[in-house]
């Protein structure tokens, strides 16, 4: 299945990097077509303008020609100045009927006669001279004009590009500067794809170990709890031996072996306790129970938790305190599980204190429903060690399995309870247990 979405994303990549590559391609052939067909046009509505222009020129020129002789200063002066007044023009030159040129604007090629095969030239004419240099690229073009009554002339017209040569160049300029700018986006896309396939090999490579070692993980968790289910029935087959033990050592008839071989029982059942306890929190851990909530009384289940730890702080010389607010609004709890909960907070003081000191268990109202306190005053509990106490297998204690806790933070959590911790070294700990009130139980009027 990885194989498969693995494939699938080379591919999309594959298919990604063909279509980066040719878009900036095929954007340039776009623009540059787009710019062949808008040339077309100016050059087209430019020629258009220059023939307009020159007949316009021809009919207010013929007027002066005949007033003054054609090679004339006044002549000149009014080519230069119609000339110079329109920017699709760049010359003019007047022939006569034999072709041979008699007047020129400044700009005109120097030449003694005129070619009359020139026509308006057509658009590759006009590309050539935008594209060339110098006066003899200029298009240009021949009209005929009345010097006389009687004689007729040419009338010699070249065509400007510097107007329709700025045009153009603006025109394209924005064309070249998106195939520009769409090419820097592509090969940025491209750059942040690339990565983010890289990220997700190296993230699929790294979800991949972690799956084989929570596979592991679990084939280890379940063997452990098939032993620790066969090995929590021996040891209460031994610890109600010890109880037997200890009642018979009642009859020995020498109070002195008698106490040499409680003290060696009482090892036994301590250390008998203690594996007892480990296991229970590990089955617990490792196969939790579901939740059963219903509303109860917060009060109760942590009076029968004390009753039963009692007789263990009073052997470790503990006082056990407990303070319960009156009227506390009932919630909604699984007893049999909160039960574990509050005993590990009981037990984790009472291995803290060692022997002597007060454990403190107080209840009481909340806003939003009522609270658990166990308190304690032992050495504390350090700053940078507060962060890691509800991680699953940590420790600080030796001989610990770092799970009771961890357990209590988990049921509180099935609880939509809130834990909290605060401590400062040298005056003890105390964890807090938030929960929220019972929803009360539905109107008999209303559901009916």
């Amino acid at each position: 299945m990885r194989s498969g979405i693995w494939s699938l994303r080379r591919k999309l990549f594959v298919a990604l990097l063909v279509m980066m590559t040719f878009l900036p391609l095929v954007v340039y052939l776009y623009s540059r077509e787009q710019g062949r067909q808008e040339a077309a046009q100016r050059l087209t509505a430019h020629v258009e303008r220059s023939v307009s222009r020159a007949l316009e020129i021809k009919s207010q020129l013929e007027p002066v020609i005949e007033k003054s002789a054609p090679d004339s200063a006044e002549v000149r002066k009014a080519m230069q100045d119609l000339v110079g007044s329109d920017g699709t023009l760049a010359y003019l030159q007047l022939a006569d009927s034999a072709t041979r040129v008699v007047n020129s604007t400044s700009g005109a090629p120097k030449r003694e006669k005129v070619p009359l095969e020139v026509v308006p030239p057509a658009a590759p004419e006009v590309v050539r001279a935008l594209q060339g240099t110098g006066e003899a690229s200029r298009p240009e073009y021949v009209m005929g004009v009345r010097l006389s009554k009687t004689e007729r002339g040419h009338l010699l017209v070249g065509m400007s590009t510097r107007v329709l040569d700025e045009q153009l160049r603006q025109f394209q300029e924005p064309w070249r500067w998106s195939s520009v700018q769409i090419t820097v986006i592509c090969v940025a896309i491209l750059a942040v794809f690339s990565a983010y396939i890289v990220l997700l090999h190296e993230r699929t490579r790294g979800l991949a170990a972690q799956l084989h070692e929570e596979s592991r993980l679990v084939y280890v968790g379940t063997l452990a709890a098939s032993i620790a289910h066969e090995v929590r029935n021996p040891l209460s087959s031994m610890k109600m031996n010890v109880q037997m033990i200890e009642r018979k050592l009642a009859e020995l008839a020498d109070p002195a072996q008698a106490d040499y071989f409680r003290g060696k029982v009482e090892r036994i059942k301590g250390e008998i306790e203690r594996l007892e306890d480990s296991v229970n929190h590990f089955l617990a851990f490792s196969r939790p129970a579901p939740l059963e909530a219903r509303p109860s009384r917060l009060a109760d289940v942590v009076d029968s938790v004390l009753e039963l730890l009692q007789p263990q702080c009073q052997a470790k010389g503990v006082q056990l305190v407990r303070r319960h607010a009156r009227d506390l609004p009932p919630v909604a709890l699984d007893p049999r599980q909160f039960v574990q909960a509050i005993q590990n907070l009981v037990l984790n003081a009472l291995q803290a204190l060692g022997r002597g000191g007060t454990i403190t268990v107080s209840t009481e109202a909340t806003p939003g429903g009522v609270a658990v306190s166990v308190a304690d005053n032992g050495p504390g509990i350090p700053k940078e060690v507060q962060q890691h106490i509800f991680e699953v297998f940590f420790t600080t204690r030796e001989g610990g399995t770092g799970l009771g806790l961890n357990i209590v933070s988990r049921i509180v959590e099935e609880h939509h309870g809130k834990l909290s911790v605060e401590s400062e070294p040298g005056k003890g700990a105390t964890f807090r247990i938030e929960l929220p009130r019972a929803a009360p139980p539905p109107d008999p009027d209303e559901r009916a």
